[in-house]
């Protein structure tokens, strides 16, 4: 190999040489200086470059590569894809954007990101670099690479514990129960606890779907534990606001609670759920109440005549739309009822109609219902039955009713009921006209005798004789 003080000493005069050896030695004392100080810099500095195939590669990386990478500055060097190697997947996308934006842009670099080590450490490694021009005026970016893993280690623990404590105080005087990304309860406030009736002993690890949980929706149907509004947030990753839902509660009965819950995520993954909710048993208790008030007679129990005209009008409009269906109307009248009032008093006659409206509630099936229209008068629907039907089951309450005496002070009172029946035709003008059917053939029952069934259906003037007690 040449010595190039050999070409110095023949290319120059003595005192030129002597002054380019000073100049030289002074340039190897500064580089050597650099090198011991990027040595002990925390972190590697490192130099970019863009070589002749368009690749972007390392033309410098100082020793403390192996430190936070586990791969030395010479690996560095030569394989362009070692450090980005080590880059967890979730985070590659995020990284290569990073350094295109700041390519396109001409502005410094800085970015964060997680690597995985050969030994199988993850770290957190914060990249700043800027750019600038080499001596042939190309492209070149310098920069460090430093490990913050203890300052984002130190930062997720705050904002965990901050926003679990912010929300918890938020939101009370409403129970919060935190969930897993499994959907198993890891924390609940105190309001979470009283309102469910369980300590955070007992929570810990449950989950909504947990059969003992007996969760019912506001029609009385059971509620999936799958579709719990915890279990939707933590599927879908969206919201659940305001479901209403009620829950067996361990000494008391149902409780109803009105539920949100709202997805967390870290660093962009869904980490857990939060479910905020508050007791509105009261609420549900009241409105059930009240729309218990609004349909039911407060006498009998059975529907009001409100509510009863409501069913027969979406009766009616289903047998306009689909003409094979069938549905009946049962219009009843209790014989002779001043009669009892006169001689036994009006309790008595609270007695009667009561005990009538029993019967009839036995004798019909859960999908019909039974209302009361007047004093002494009753109505019944009857949907998905024939006529024949009809006057049969209209038979079988006649002979009930007759057959049951009433007790009262110590007596039995005796009563007996005329029914007349109607079937609700396609053609029908309206609830109206199915309604004059069934008293037009209620009339003719008292009239020729009381304690009879009579039928008239659409389309005709007689009114049929059915059985007789």
């Amino acid at each position: 190999m040449p010595n190039p003080s050999l070409h110095l000493d023949q290319r120059f005069p003595p005192d030129e040489l002597d002054a380019l050896r000073r100049a030289q030695l002074a340039l190897q004392q500064r580089e050597a200086l650099l090198l011991d100080l990027a040595a002990t810099i925390p972190g590697a500095l490192f130099r970019l470059a863009c070589d002749e195939h368009g690749l972007w590669r390392f033309v410098y990386m100082s020793p403390g590569v192996e430190t936070l990478f586990e791969v030395s500055p010479q690996q560095a060097c030569n394989d362009h894809r070692a450090l980005r190697d080590c880059i967890l997947p979730v985070d590659l996308q995020a990284h290569d954007d990073s350094i295109r934006t700041a390519i396109a842009t001409g502005q410094g670099w800085e970015h964060e990101y997680r690597v995985r080590t050969a030994s199988g450490r993850v770290k957190w490694i914060q990249a700043r670099a800027n750019r600038s021009r080499d001596l042939n005026g190309g492209e070149v970016w310098t920069g460090l690479l430093t490990d913050v893993s203890e300052r984002k280690h130190m930062e997720s623990v705050l904002r965990v514990s901050e926003e679990t404590f912010r929300t918890l105080f938020e939101t009370v005087p409403q129970g919060v129960v935190y969930q897993d990304a499994h959907g198993q309860i890891t924390s609940a406030n105190q309001a979470a606890q009283r309102i469910l009736g369980l300590t955070m002993d007992q929570l810990q690890g449950r989950s909504s779907v947990d059969p003992h949980w007996e969760a019912v929706r506001e029609d009385g149907s059971p509620f999936p534990g799958p579709e719990h509004p915890a279990m939707q947030a933590l599927r879908t990753g969206q919201p659940v606001k305001d479901v209403v839902m009620g829950i067996s509660v361990p000494g008391r009965d149902r409780t109803w609670l009105m539920v949100t819950a709202t997805p967390i995520f870290k660093q962009g993954r869904l980490a857990q759920v939060y479910a905020s909710f508050e007791d509105i048993t009261q609420r549900i208790r009241l409105g059930n109440e009240l729309q218990r008030q609004a349909t039911t007679d407060d006498l009998t129990g059975v529907a009001n005549r409100r509510s009863l005209m409501g069913r027969l009008a979406s009766e009616f409009e289903r047998v306009q739309r689909h003409p094979h269906l069938t549905c009946c109307l049962l219009a009843l009248d209790l014989d002779l009822f001043k009669g009892v009032n006169d001689t036994w008093g009006h309790a008595a006659g609270d007695a009667v109609l009561l005990h009538a409206a029993r019967l009839m509630g036995r004798a019909t099936r859960q999908h019909d219902l039974v209302g009361r229209t007047g004093g002494e008068e009753f109505t019944i629907v009857l949907p998905d039955t024939s006529a024949d039907e009809a006057c049969a089951l209209a038979d079988r309450l006649r002979h009930s009713i007759a057959v049951t005496p009433v007790p009262h002070a110590g007596v039995g009172i005796s009563i007996t009921v005329s029914i007349g029946v109607s079937l609700i035709a396609p053609g029908d003008t309206g609830i109206d006209a199915v309604l004059a059917r069934a008293d037009r053939a209620l009339y003719q029952a008292k009239a020729q005798g009381r304690n009879q069934v009579r039928r008239l259906d659409p389309q005709s003037r007689t009114i049929t004789r059915t059985l007789i007690g």
